[in-house]
């Protein structure tokens, strides 16, 4: 065992075990909102025996409980059983999960006493010898020549392999079948991660059957190899269990800043004509990003986007849309199906500019405005986003404005 080894197990174990008992806290909020869901509560478990056991697997504290006890491998021990604690937590979770309520009830017994059975099994076998130095690190390598030592940890690799199979075997399929998006890569996440512990197992059993046949380079699997595997799978756990709430809303928070980030030409555009529709003056919309109310700033750039469009609108005529409709069409810009969409991003586009040059609305009779209003919010940004991608095609057209801007309508700039 190195010292450097030492020192960055003790790091990235410690974290690992806060990361387990984080997504335990995410987990326990829903379980105490639903606390008949048994397969909530054991994966509640899970994350809480799995996170124990990585604070007790980090050197520095395996070393402290050793001491403090009397045993130094203690901590082996109770790690361990902890993992078994944590796999019965997940046999129950995936039992629940896949099978009815009825037939979980009655297969529960039976799974809990084959888990219990084997914790027992491997306190008996490493108190029956003694086993002196602490090895944090290299404790199935160091004591895999002492049969019961070898025997606990065949026993402890065995009763976890087989949980982690059961787990994947389960979640696989299910990944592949499932219609829900989110669920579905939540459970191949799962898969995943039970693969990956998969080779903290086999490099653990791989060091041991080395030393058994005598070769020591194989310690490597053990000592690194396996801990990094078993991080990673960890890791992959903890996202995948979790993934259906937090992805979901994340997922949501980013199509409400790309939303903000499509609107923002037409919105700073607007503002920029009318100032009086603006709150605050438009900024970045990379900054938005950073905002927790997102949702709520959303819907003050549509607000204001619609205040900008009845404050402009009467600064073009009925005339001028006629005459922006047959230029739309000679342009070849347009298409049946949007041609609404950019004639209202062309009228906008008319009505900015004039109202920047300093002309006064137009006295003669026009449209009620936009040409769209959803009655969902979700339908009202989508109209908007594509408003908004073709003013930016409409605004920077030679061949549509100028030609308008010596419409009857137009009345001299105010001074």
């Amino acid at each position: 065992m190195t010292t450097p080894l030492t020192y960055a197990f003790s790091c990235t174990h410690i974290l690992t075990g806060f990361i387990c008992l984080a997504t335990f806290r995410y987990k326990w909020r829903d379980f105490r909102r639903d606390p008949k869901n048994f397969a909530l509560g054991a994966l509640c478990a899970t994350r809480f025996f799995n996170g124990l056991a990585y604070l007790i697997l980090a050197p520095v504290t395996y070393v402290w409980i050793g001491e403090l006890s009397g045993i130094p491998n203690i901590g082996t021990l109770l790690s361990h059983s902890f993992i078994v604690l944590a796999a019965l937590a997940a046999h129950v979770m995936v039992t629940g999960w896949f099978r009815s309520p009825k037939e979980a009830s009655r297969r529960l017994p039976n799974v809990t006493l084959l888990y219990l059975l084997a914790i027992l099994s491997m306190s008996v076998l490493f108190f029956a010898t003694p086993l002196p130095g602490a090895h944090p690190v290299d404790f199935e390598v160091h004591f895999a020549t002492q049969p019961t030592a070898s025997a606990y940890v065949v026993v402890f690799v065995l009763t976890y392999g087989l949980n982690l199979a059961n787990t994947a075997r389960h979640t696989w399929p299910s990944s592949r079948a499932v219609g829900l998006p989110w669920l579905s890569q939540s459970l191949l996440l799962t898969t995943v991660g039970s693969f990956f512990v998969g080779g903290f197992i086999l490099g653990k059993l791989l060091g041991v059957v080395g030393r058994w046949c005598g070769v020591t380079w194989w310690d490597q699997t053990s000592v690194l190899w396996s801990p990094l595997m078993g991080i990673a799978g960890s890791l992959l756990l903890a996202a995948g269990y979790t993934l259906p709430g937090w992805g979901a809303a994340l997922s949501a928070r980013f199509g409400q800043w790309r939303s903000c980030c499509a609107l923002h030409p037409l919105w700073s555009a607007l503002c920029g004509a009318a100032p009086d529709i603006a709150l605050h003056k438009p900024r970045s919309p990379y900054l938005a990003l950073c905002r927790r109310d997102l949702q709520t700033w959303l819907y003050r750039i549509v607000i204001e986007i619609r205040d900008g469009q009845r404050l402009l609108r009467p600064y073009v005529c009925d005339a001028c849309e006629e005459r922006l409709r047959l230029a739309l069409r000679k342009s070849g810009l347009t298409r049946d199906d949007d041609a609404d969409l950019f004639l209202e991003a062309a009228l906008l586009a008319l009505a900015v500019q004039r109202k920047k040059a300093g002309f006064q609305p137009s006295g003669h009779p026009t449209g009620s405005g936009s040409r769209h209003s959803g009655s969902e919010f979700a339908d009202e940004l989508a109209w908007l986003r594509q408003v908004t991608q073709a003013y930016v095609r409409v605004s920077t057209d030679p061949r549509l404005l100028p030609s308008l801007h010596h419409c009857e309508c137009r009345m001299a700039p105010s001074h």
